[in-house]
């Protein structure tokens, strides 16, 4: 029960953060302030070369992980008898893995190459890695 109101949770702050910083950069064209970094830093770090993959926009990205992690875990409150198959549990892992690995990466970008910090940015990679340590933990 914990990690299926763990993965709702993490889910719509994952999605609401990353749906301000579309709405915010993409959608309306305006500048994202930081408020813990110098300013411009998170505008620079969402629209840097980084800030898509695929030629989808980062932000859409994660709207999208984070619409199937909600769905996941409303799905376990439906049908509790999926967290024993093996098959959807790997899927699971395989999923989370892959976005906590991205976010990893990409906060290392932020650091080291970019040489900027969004908080915004940090804090919805954090959630992602979160998200991955649920599925591991619980």
């Amino acid at each position: 029960m914990l990690k299926e109101i763990l993965f709702i949770l993490f889910s719509v702050v994952g999605f609401s953060l990353t749906y301000y910083i579309w709405k915010k950069t993409i959608k309306s064209k305006k500048k994202l302030l930081c408020f813990i970094s110098n300013q411009g830093a998170c505008d620079k770090v969402i629209k840097s070369k980084y800030g898509h993959m695929f030629g989808i926009d980062n932000t859409i990205l994660g709207m999208l992980y984070y619409i199937l992690i909600l769905a996941v875990g409303l799905t376990y409150f439906v049908y509790p008898s999926l967290t024993e198959l093996s098959y959807f549990i790997l899927g699971e892992k395989i999923i989370t893995g892959l976005a906590a690995g991205m976010s990893i990466i990409l906060t290392l970008i932020q650091f080291f190459v970019l040489k900027q910090f969004c908080e915004y940015c940090t804090v919805a990679n954090i959630i992602n890695v979160l998200i991955f340590a649920v599925v591991w933990i619980l």
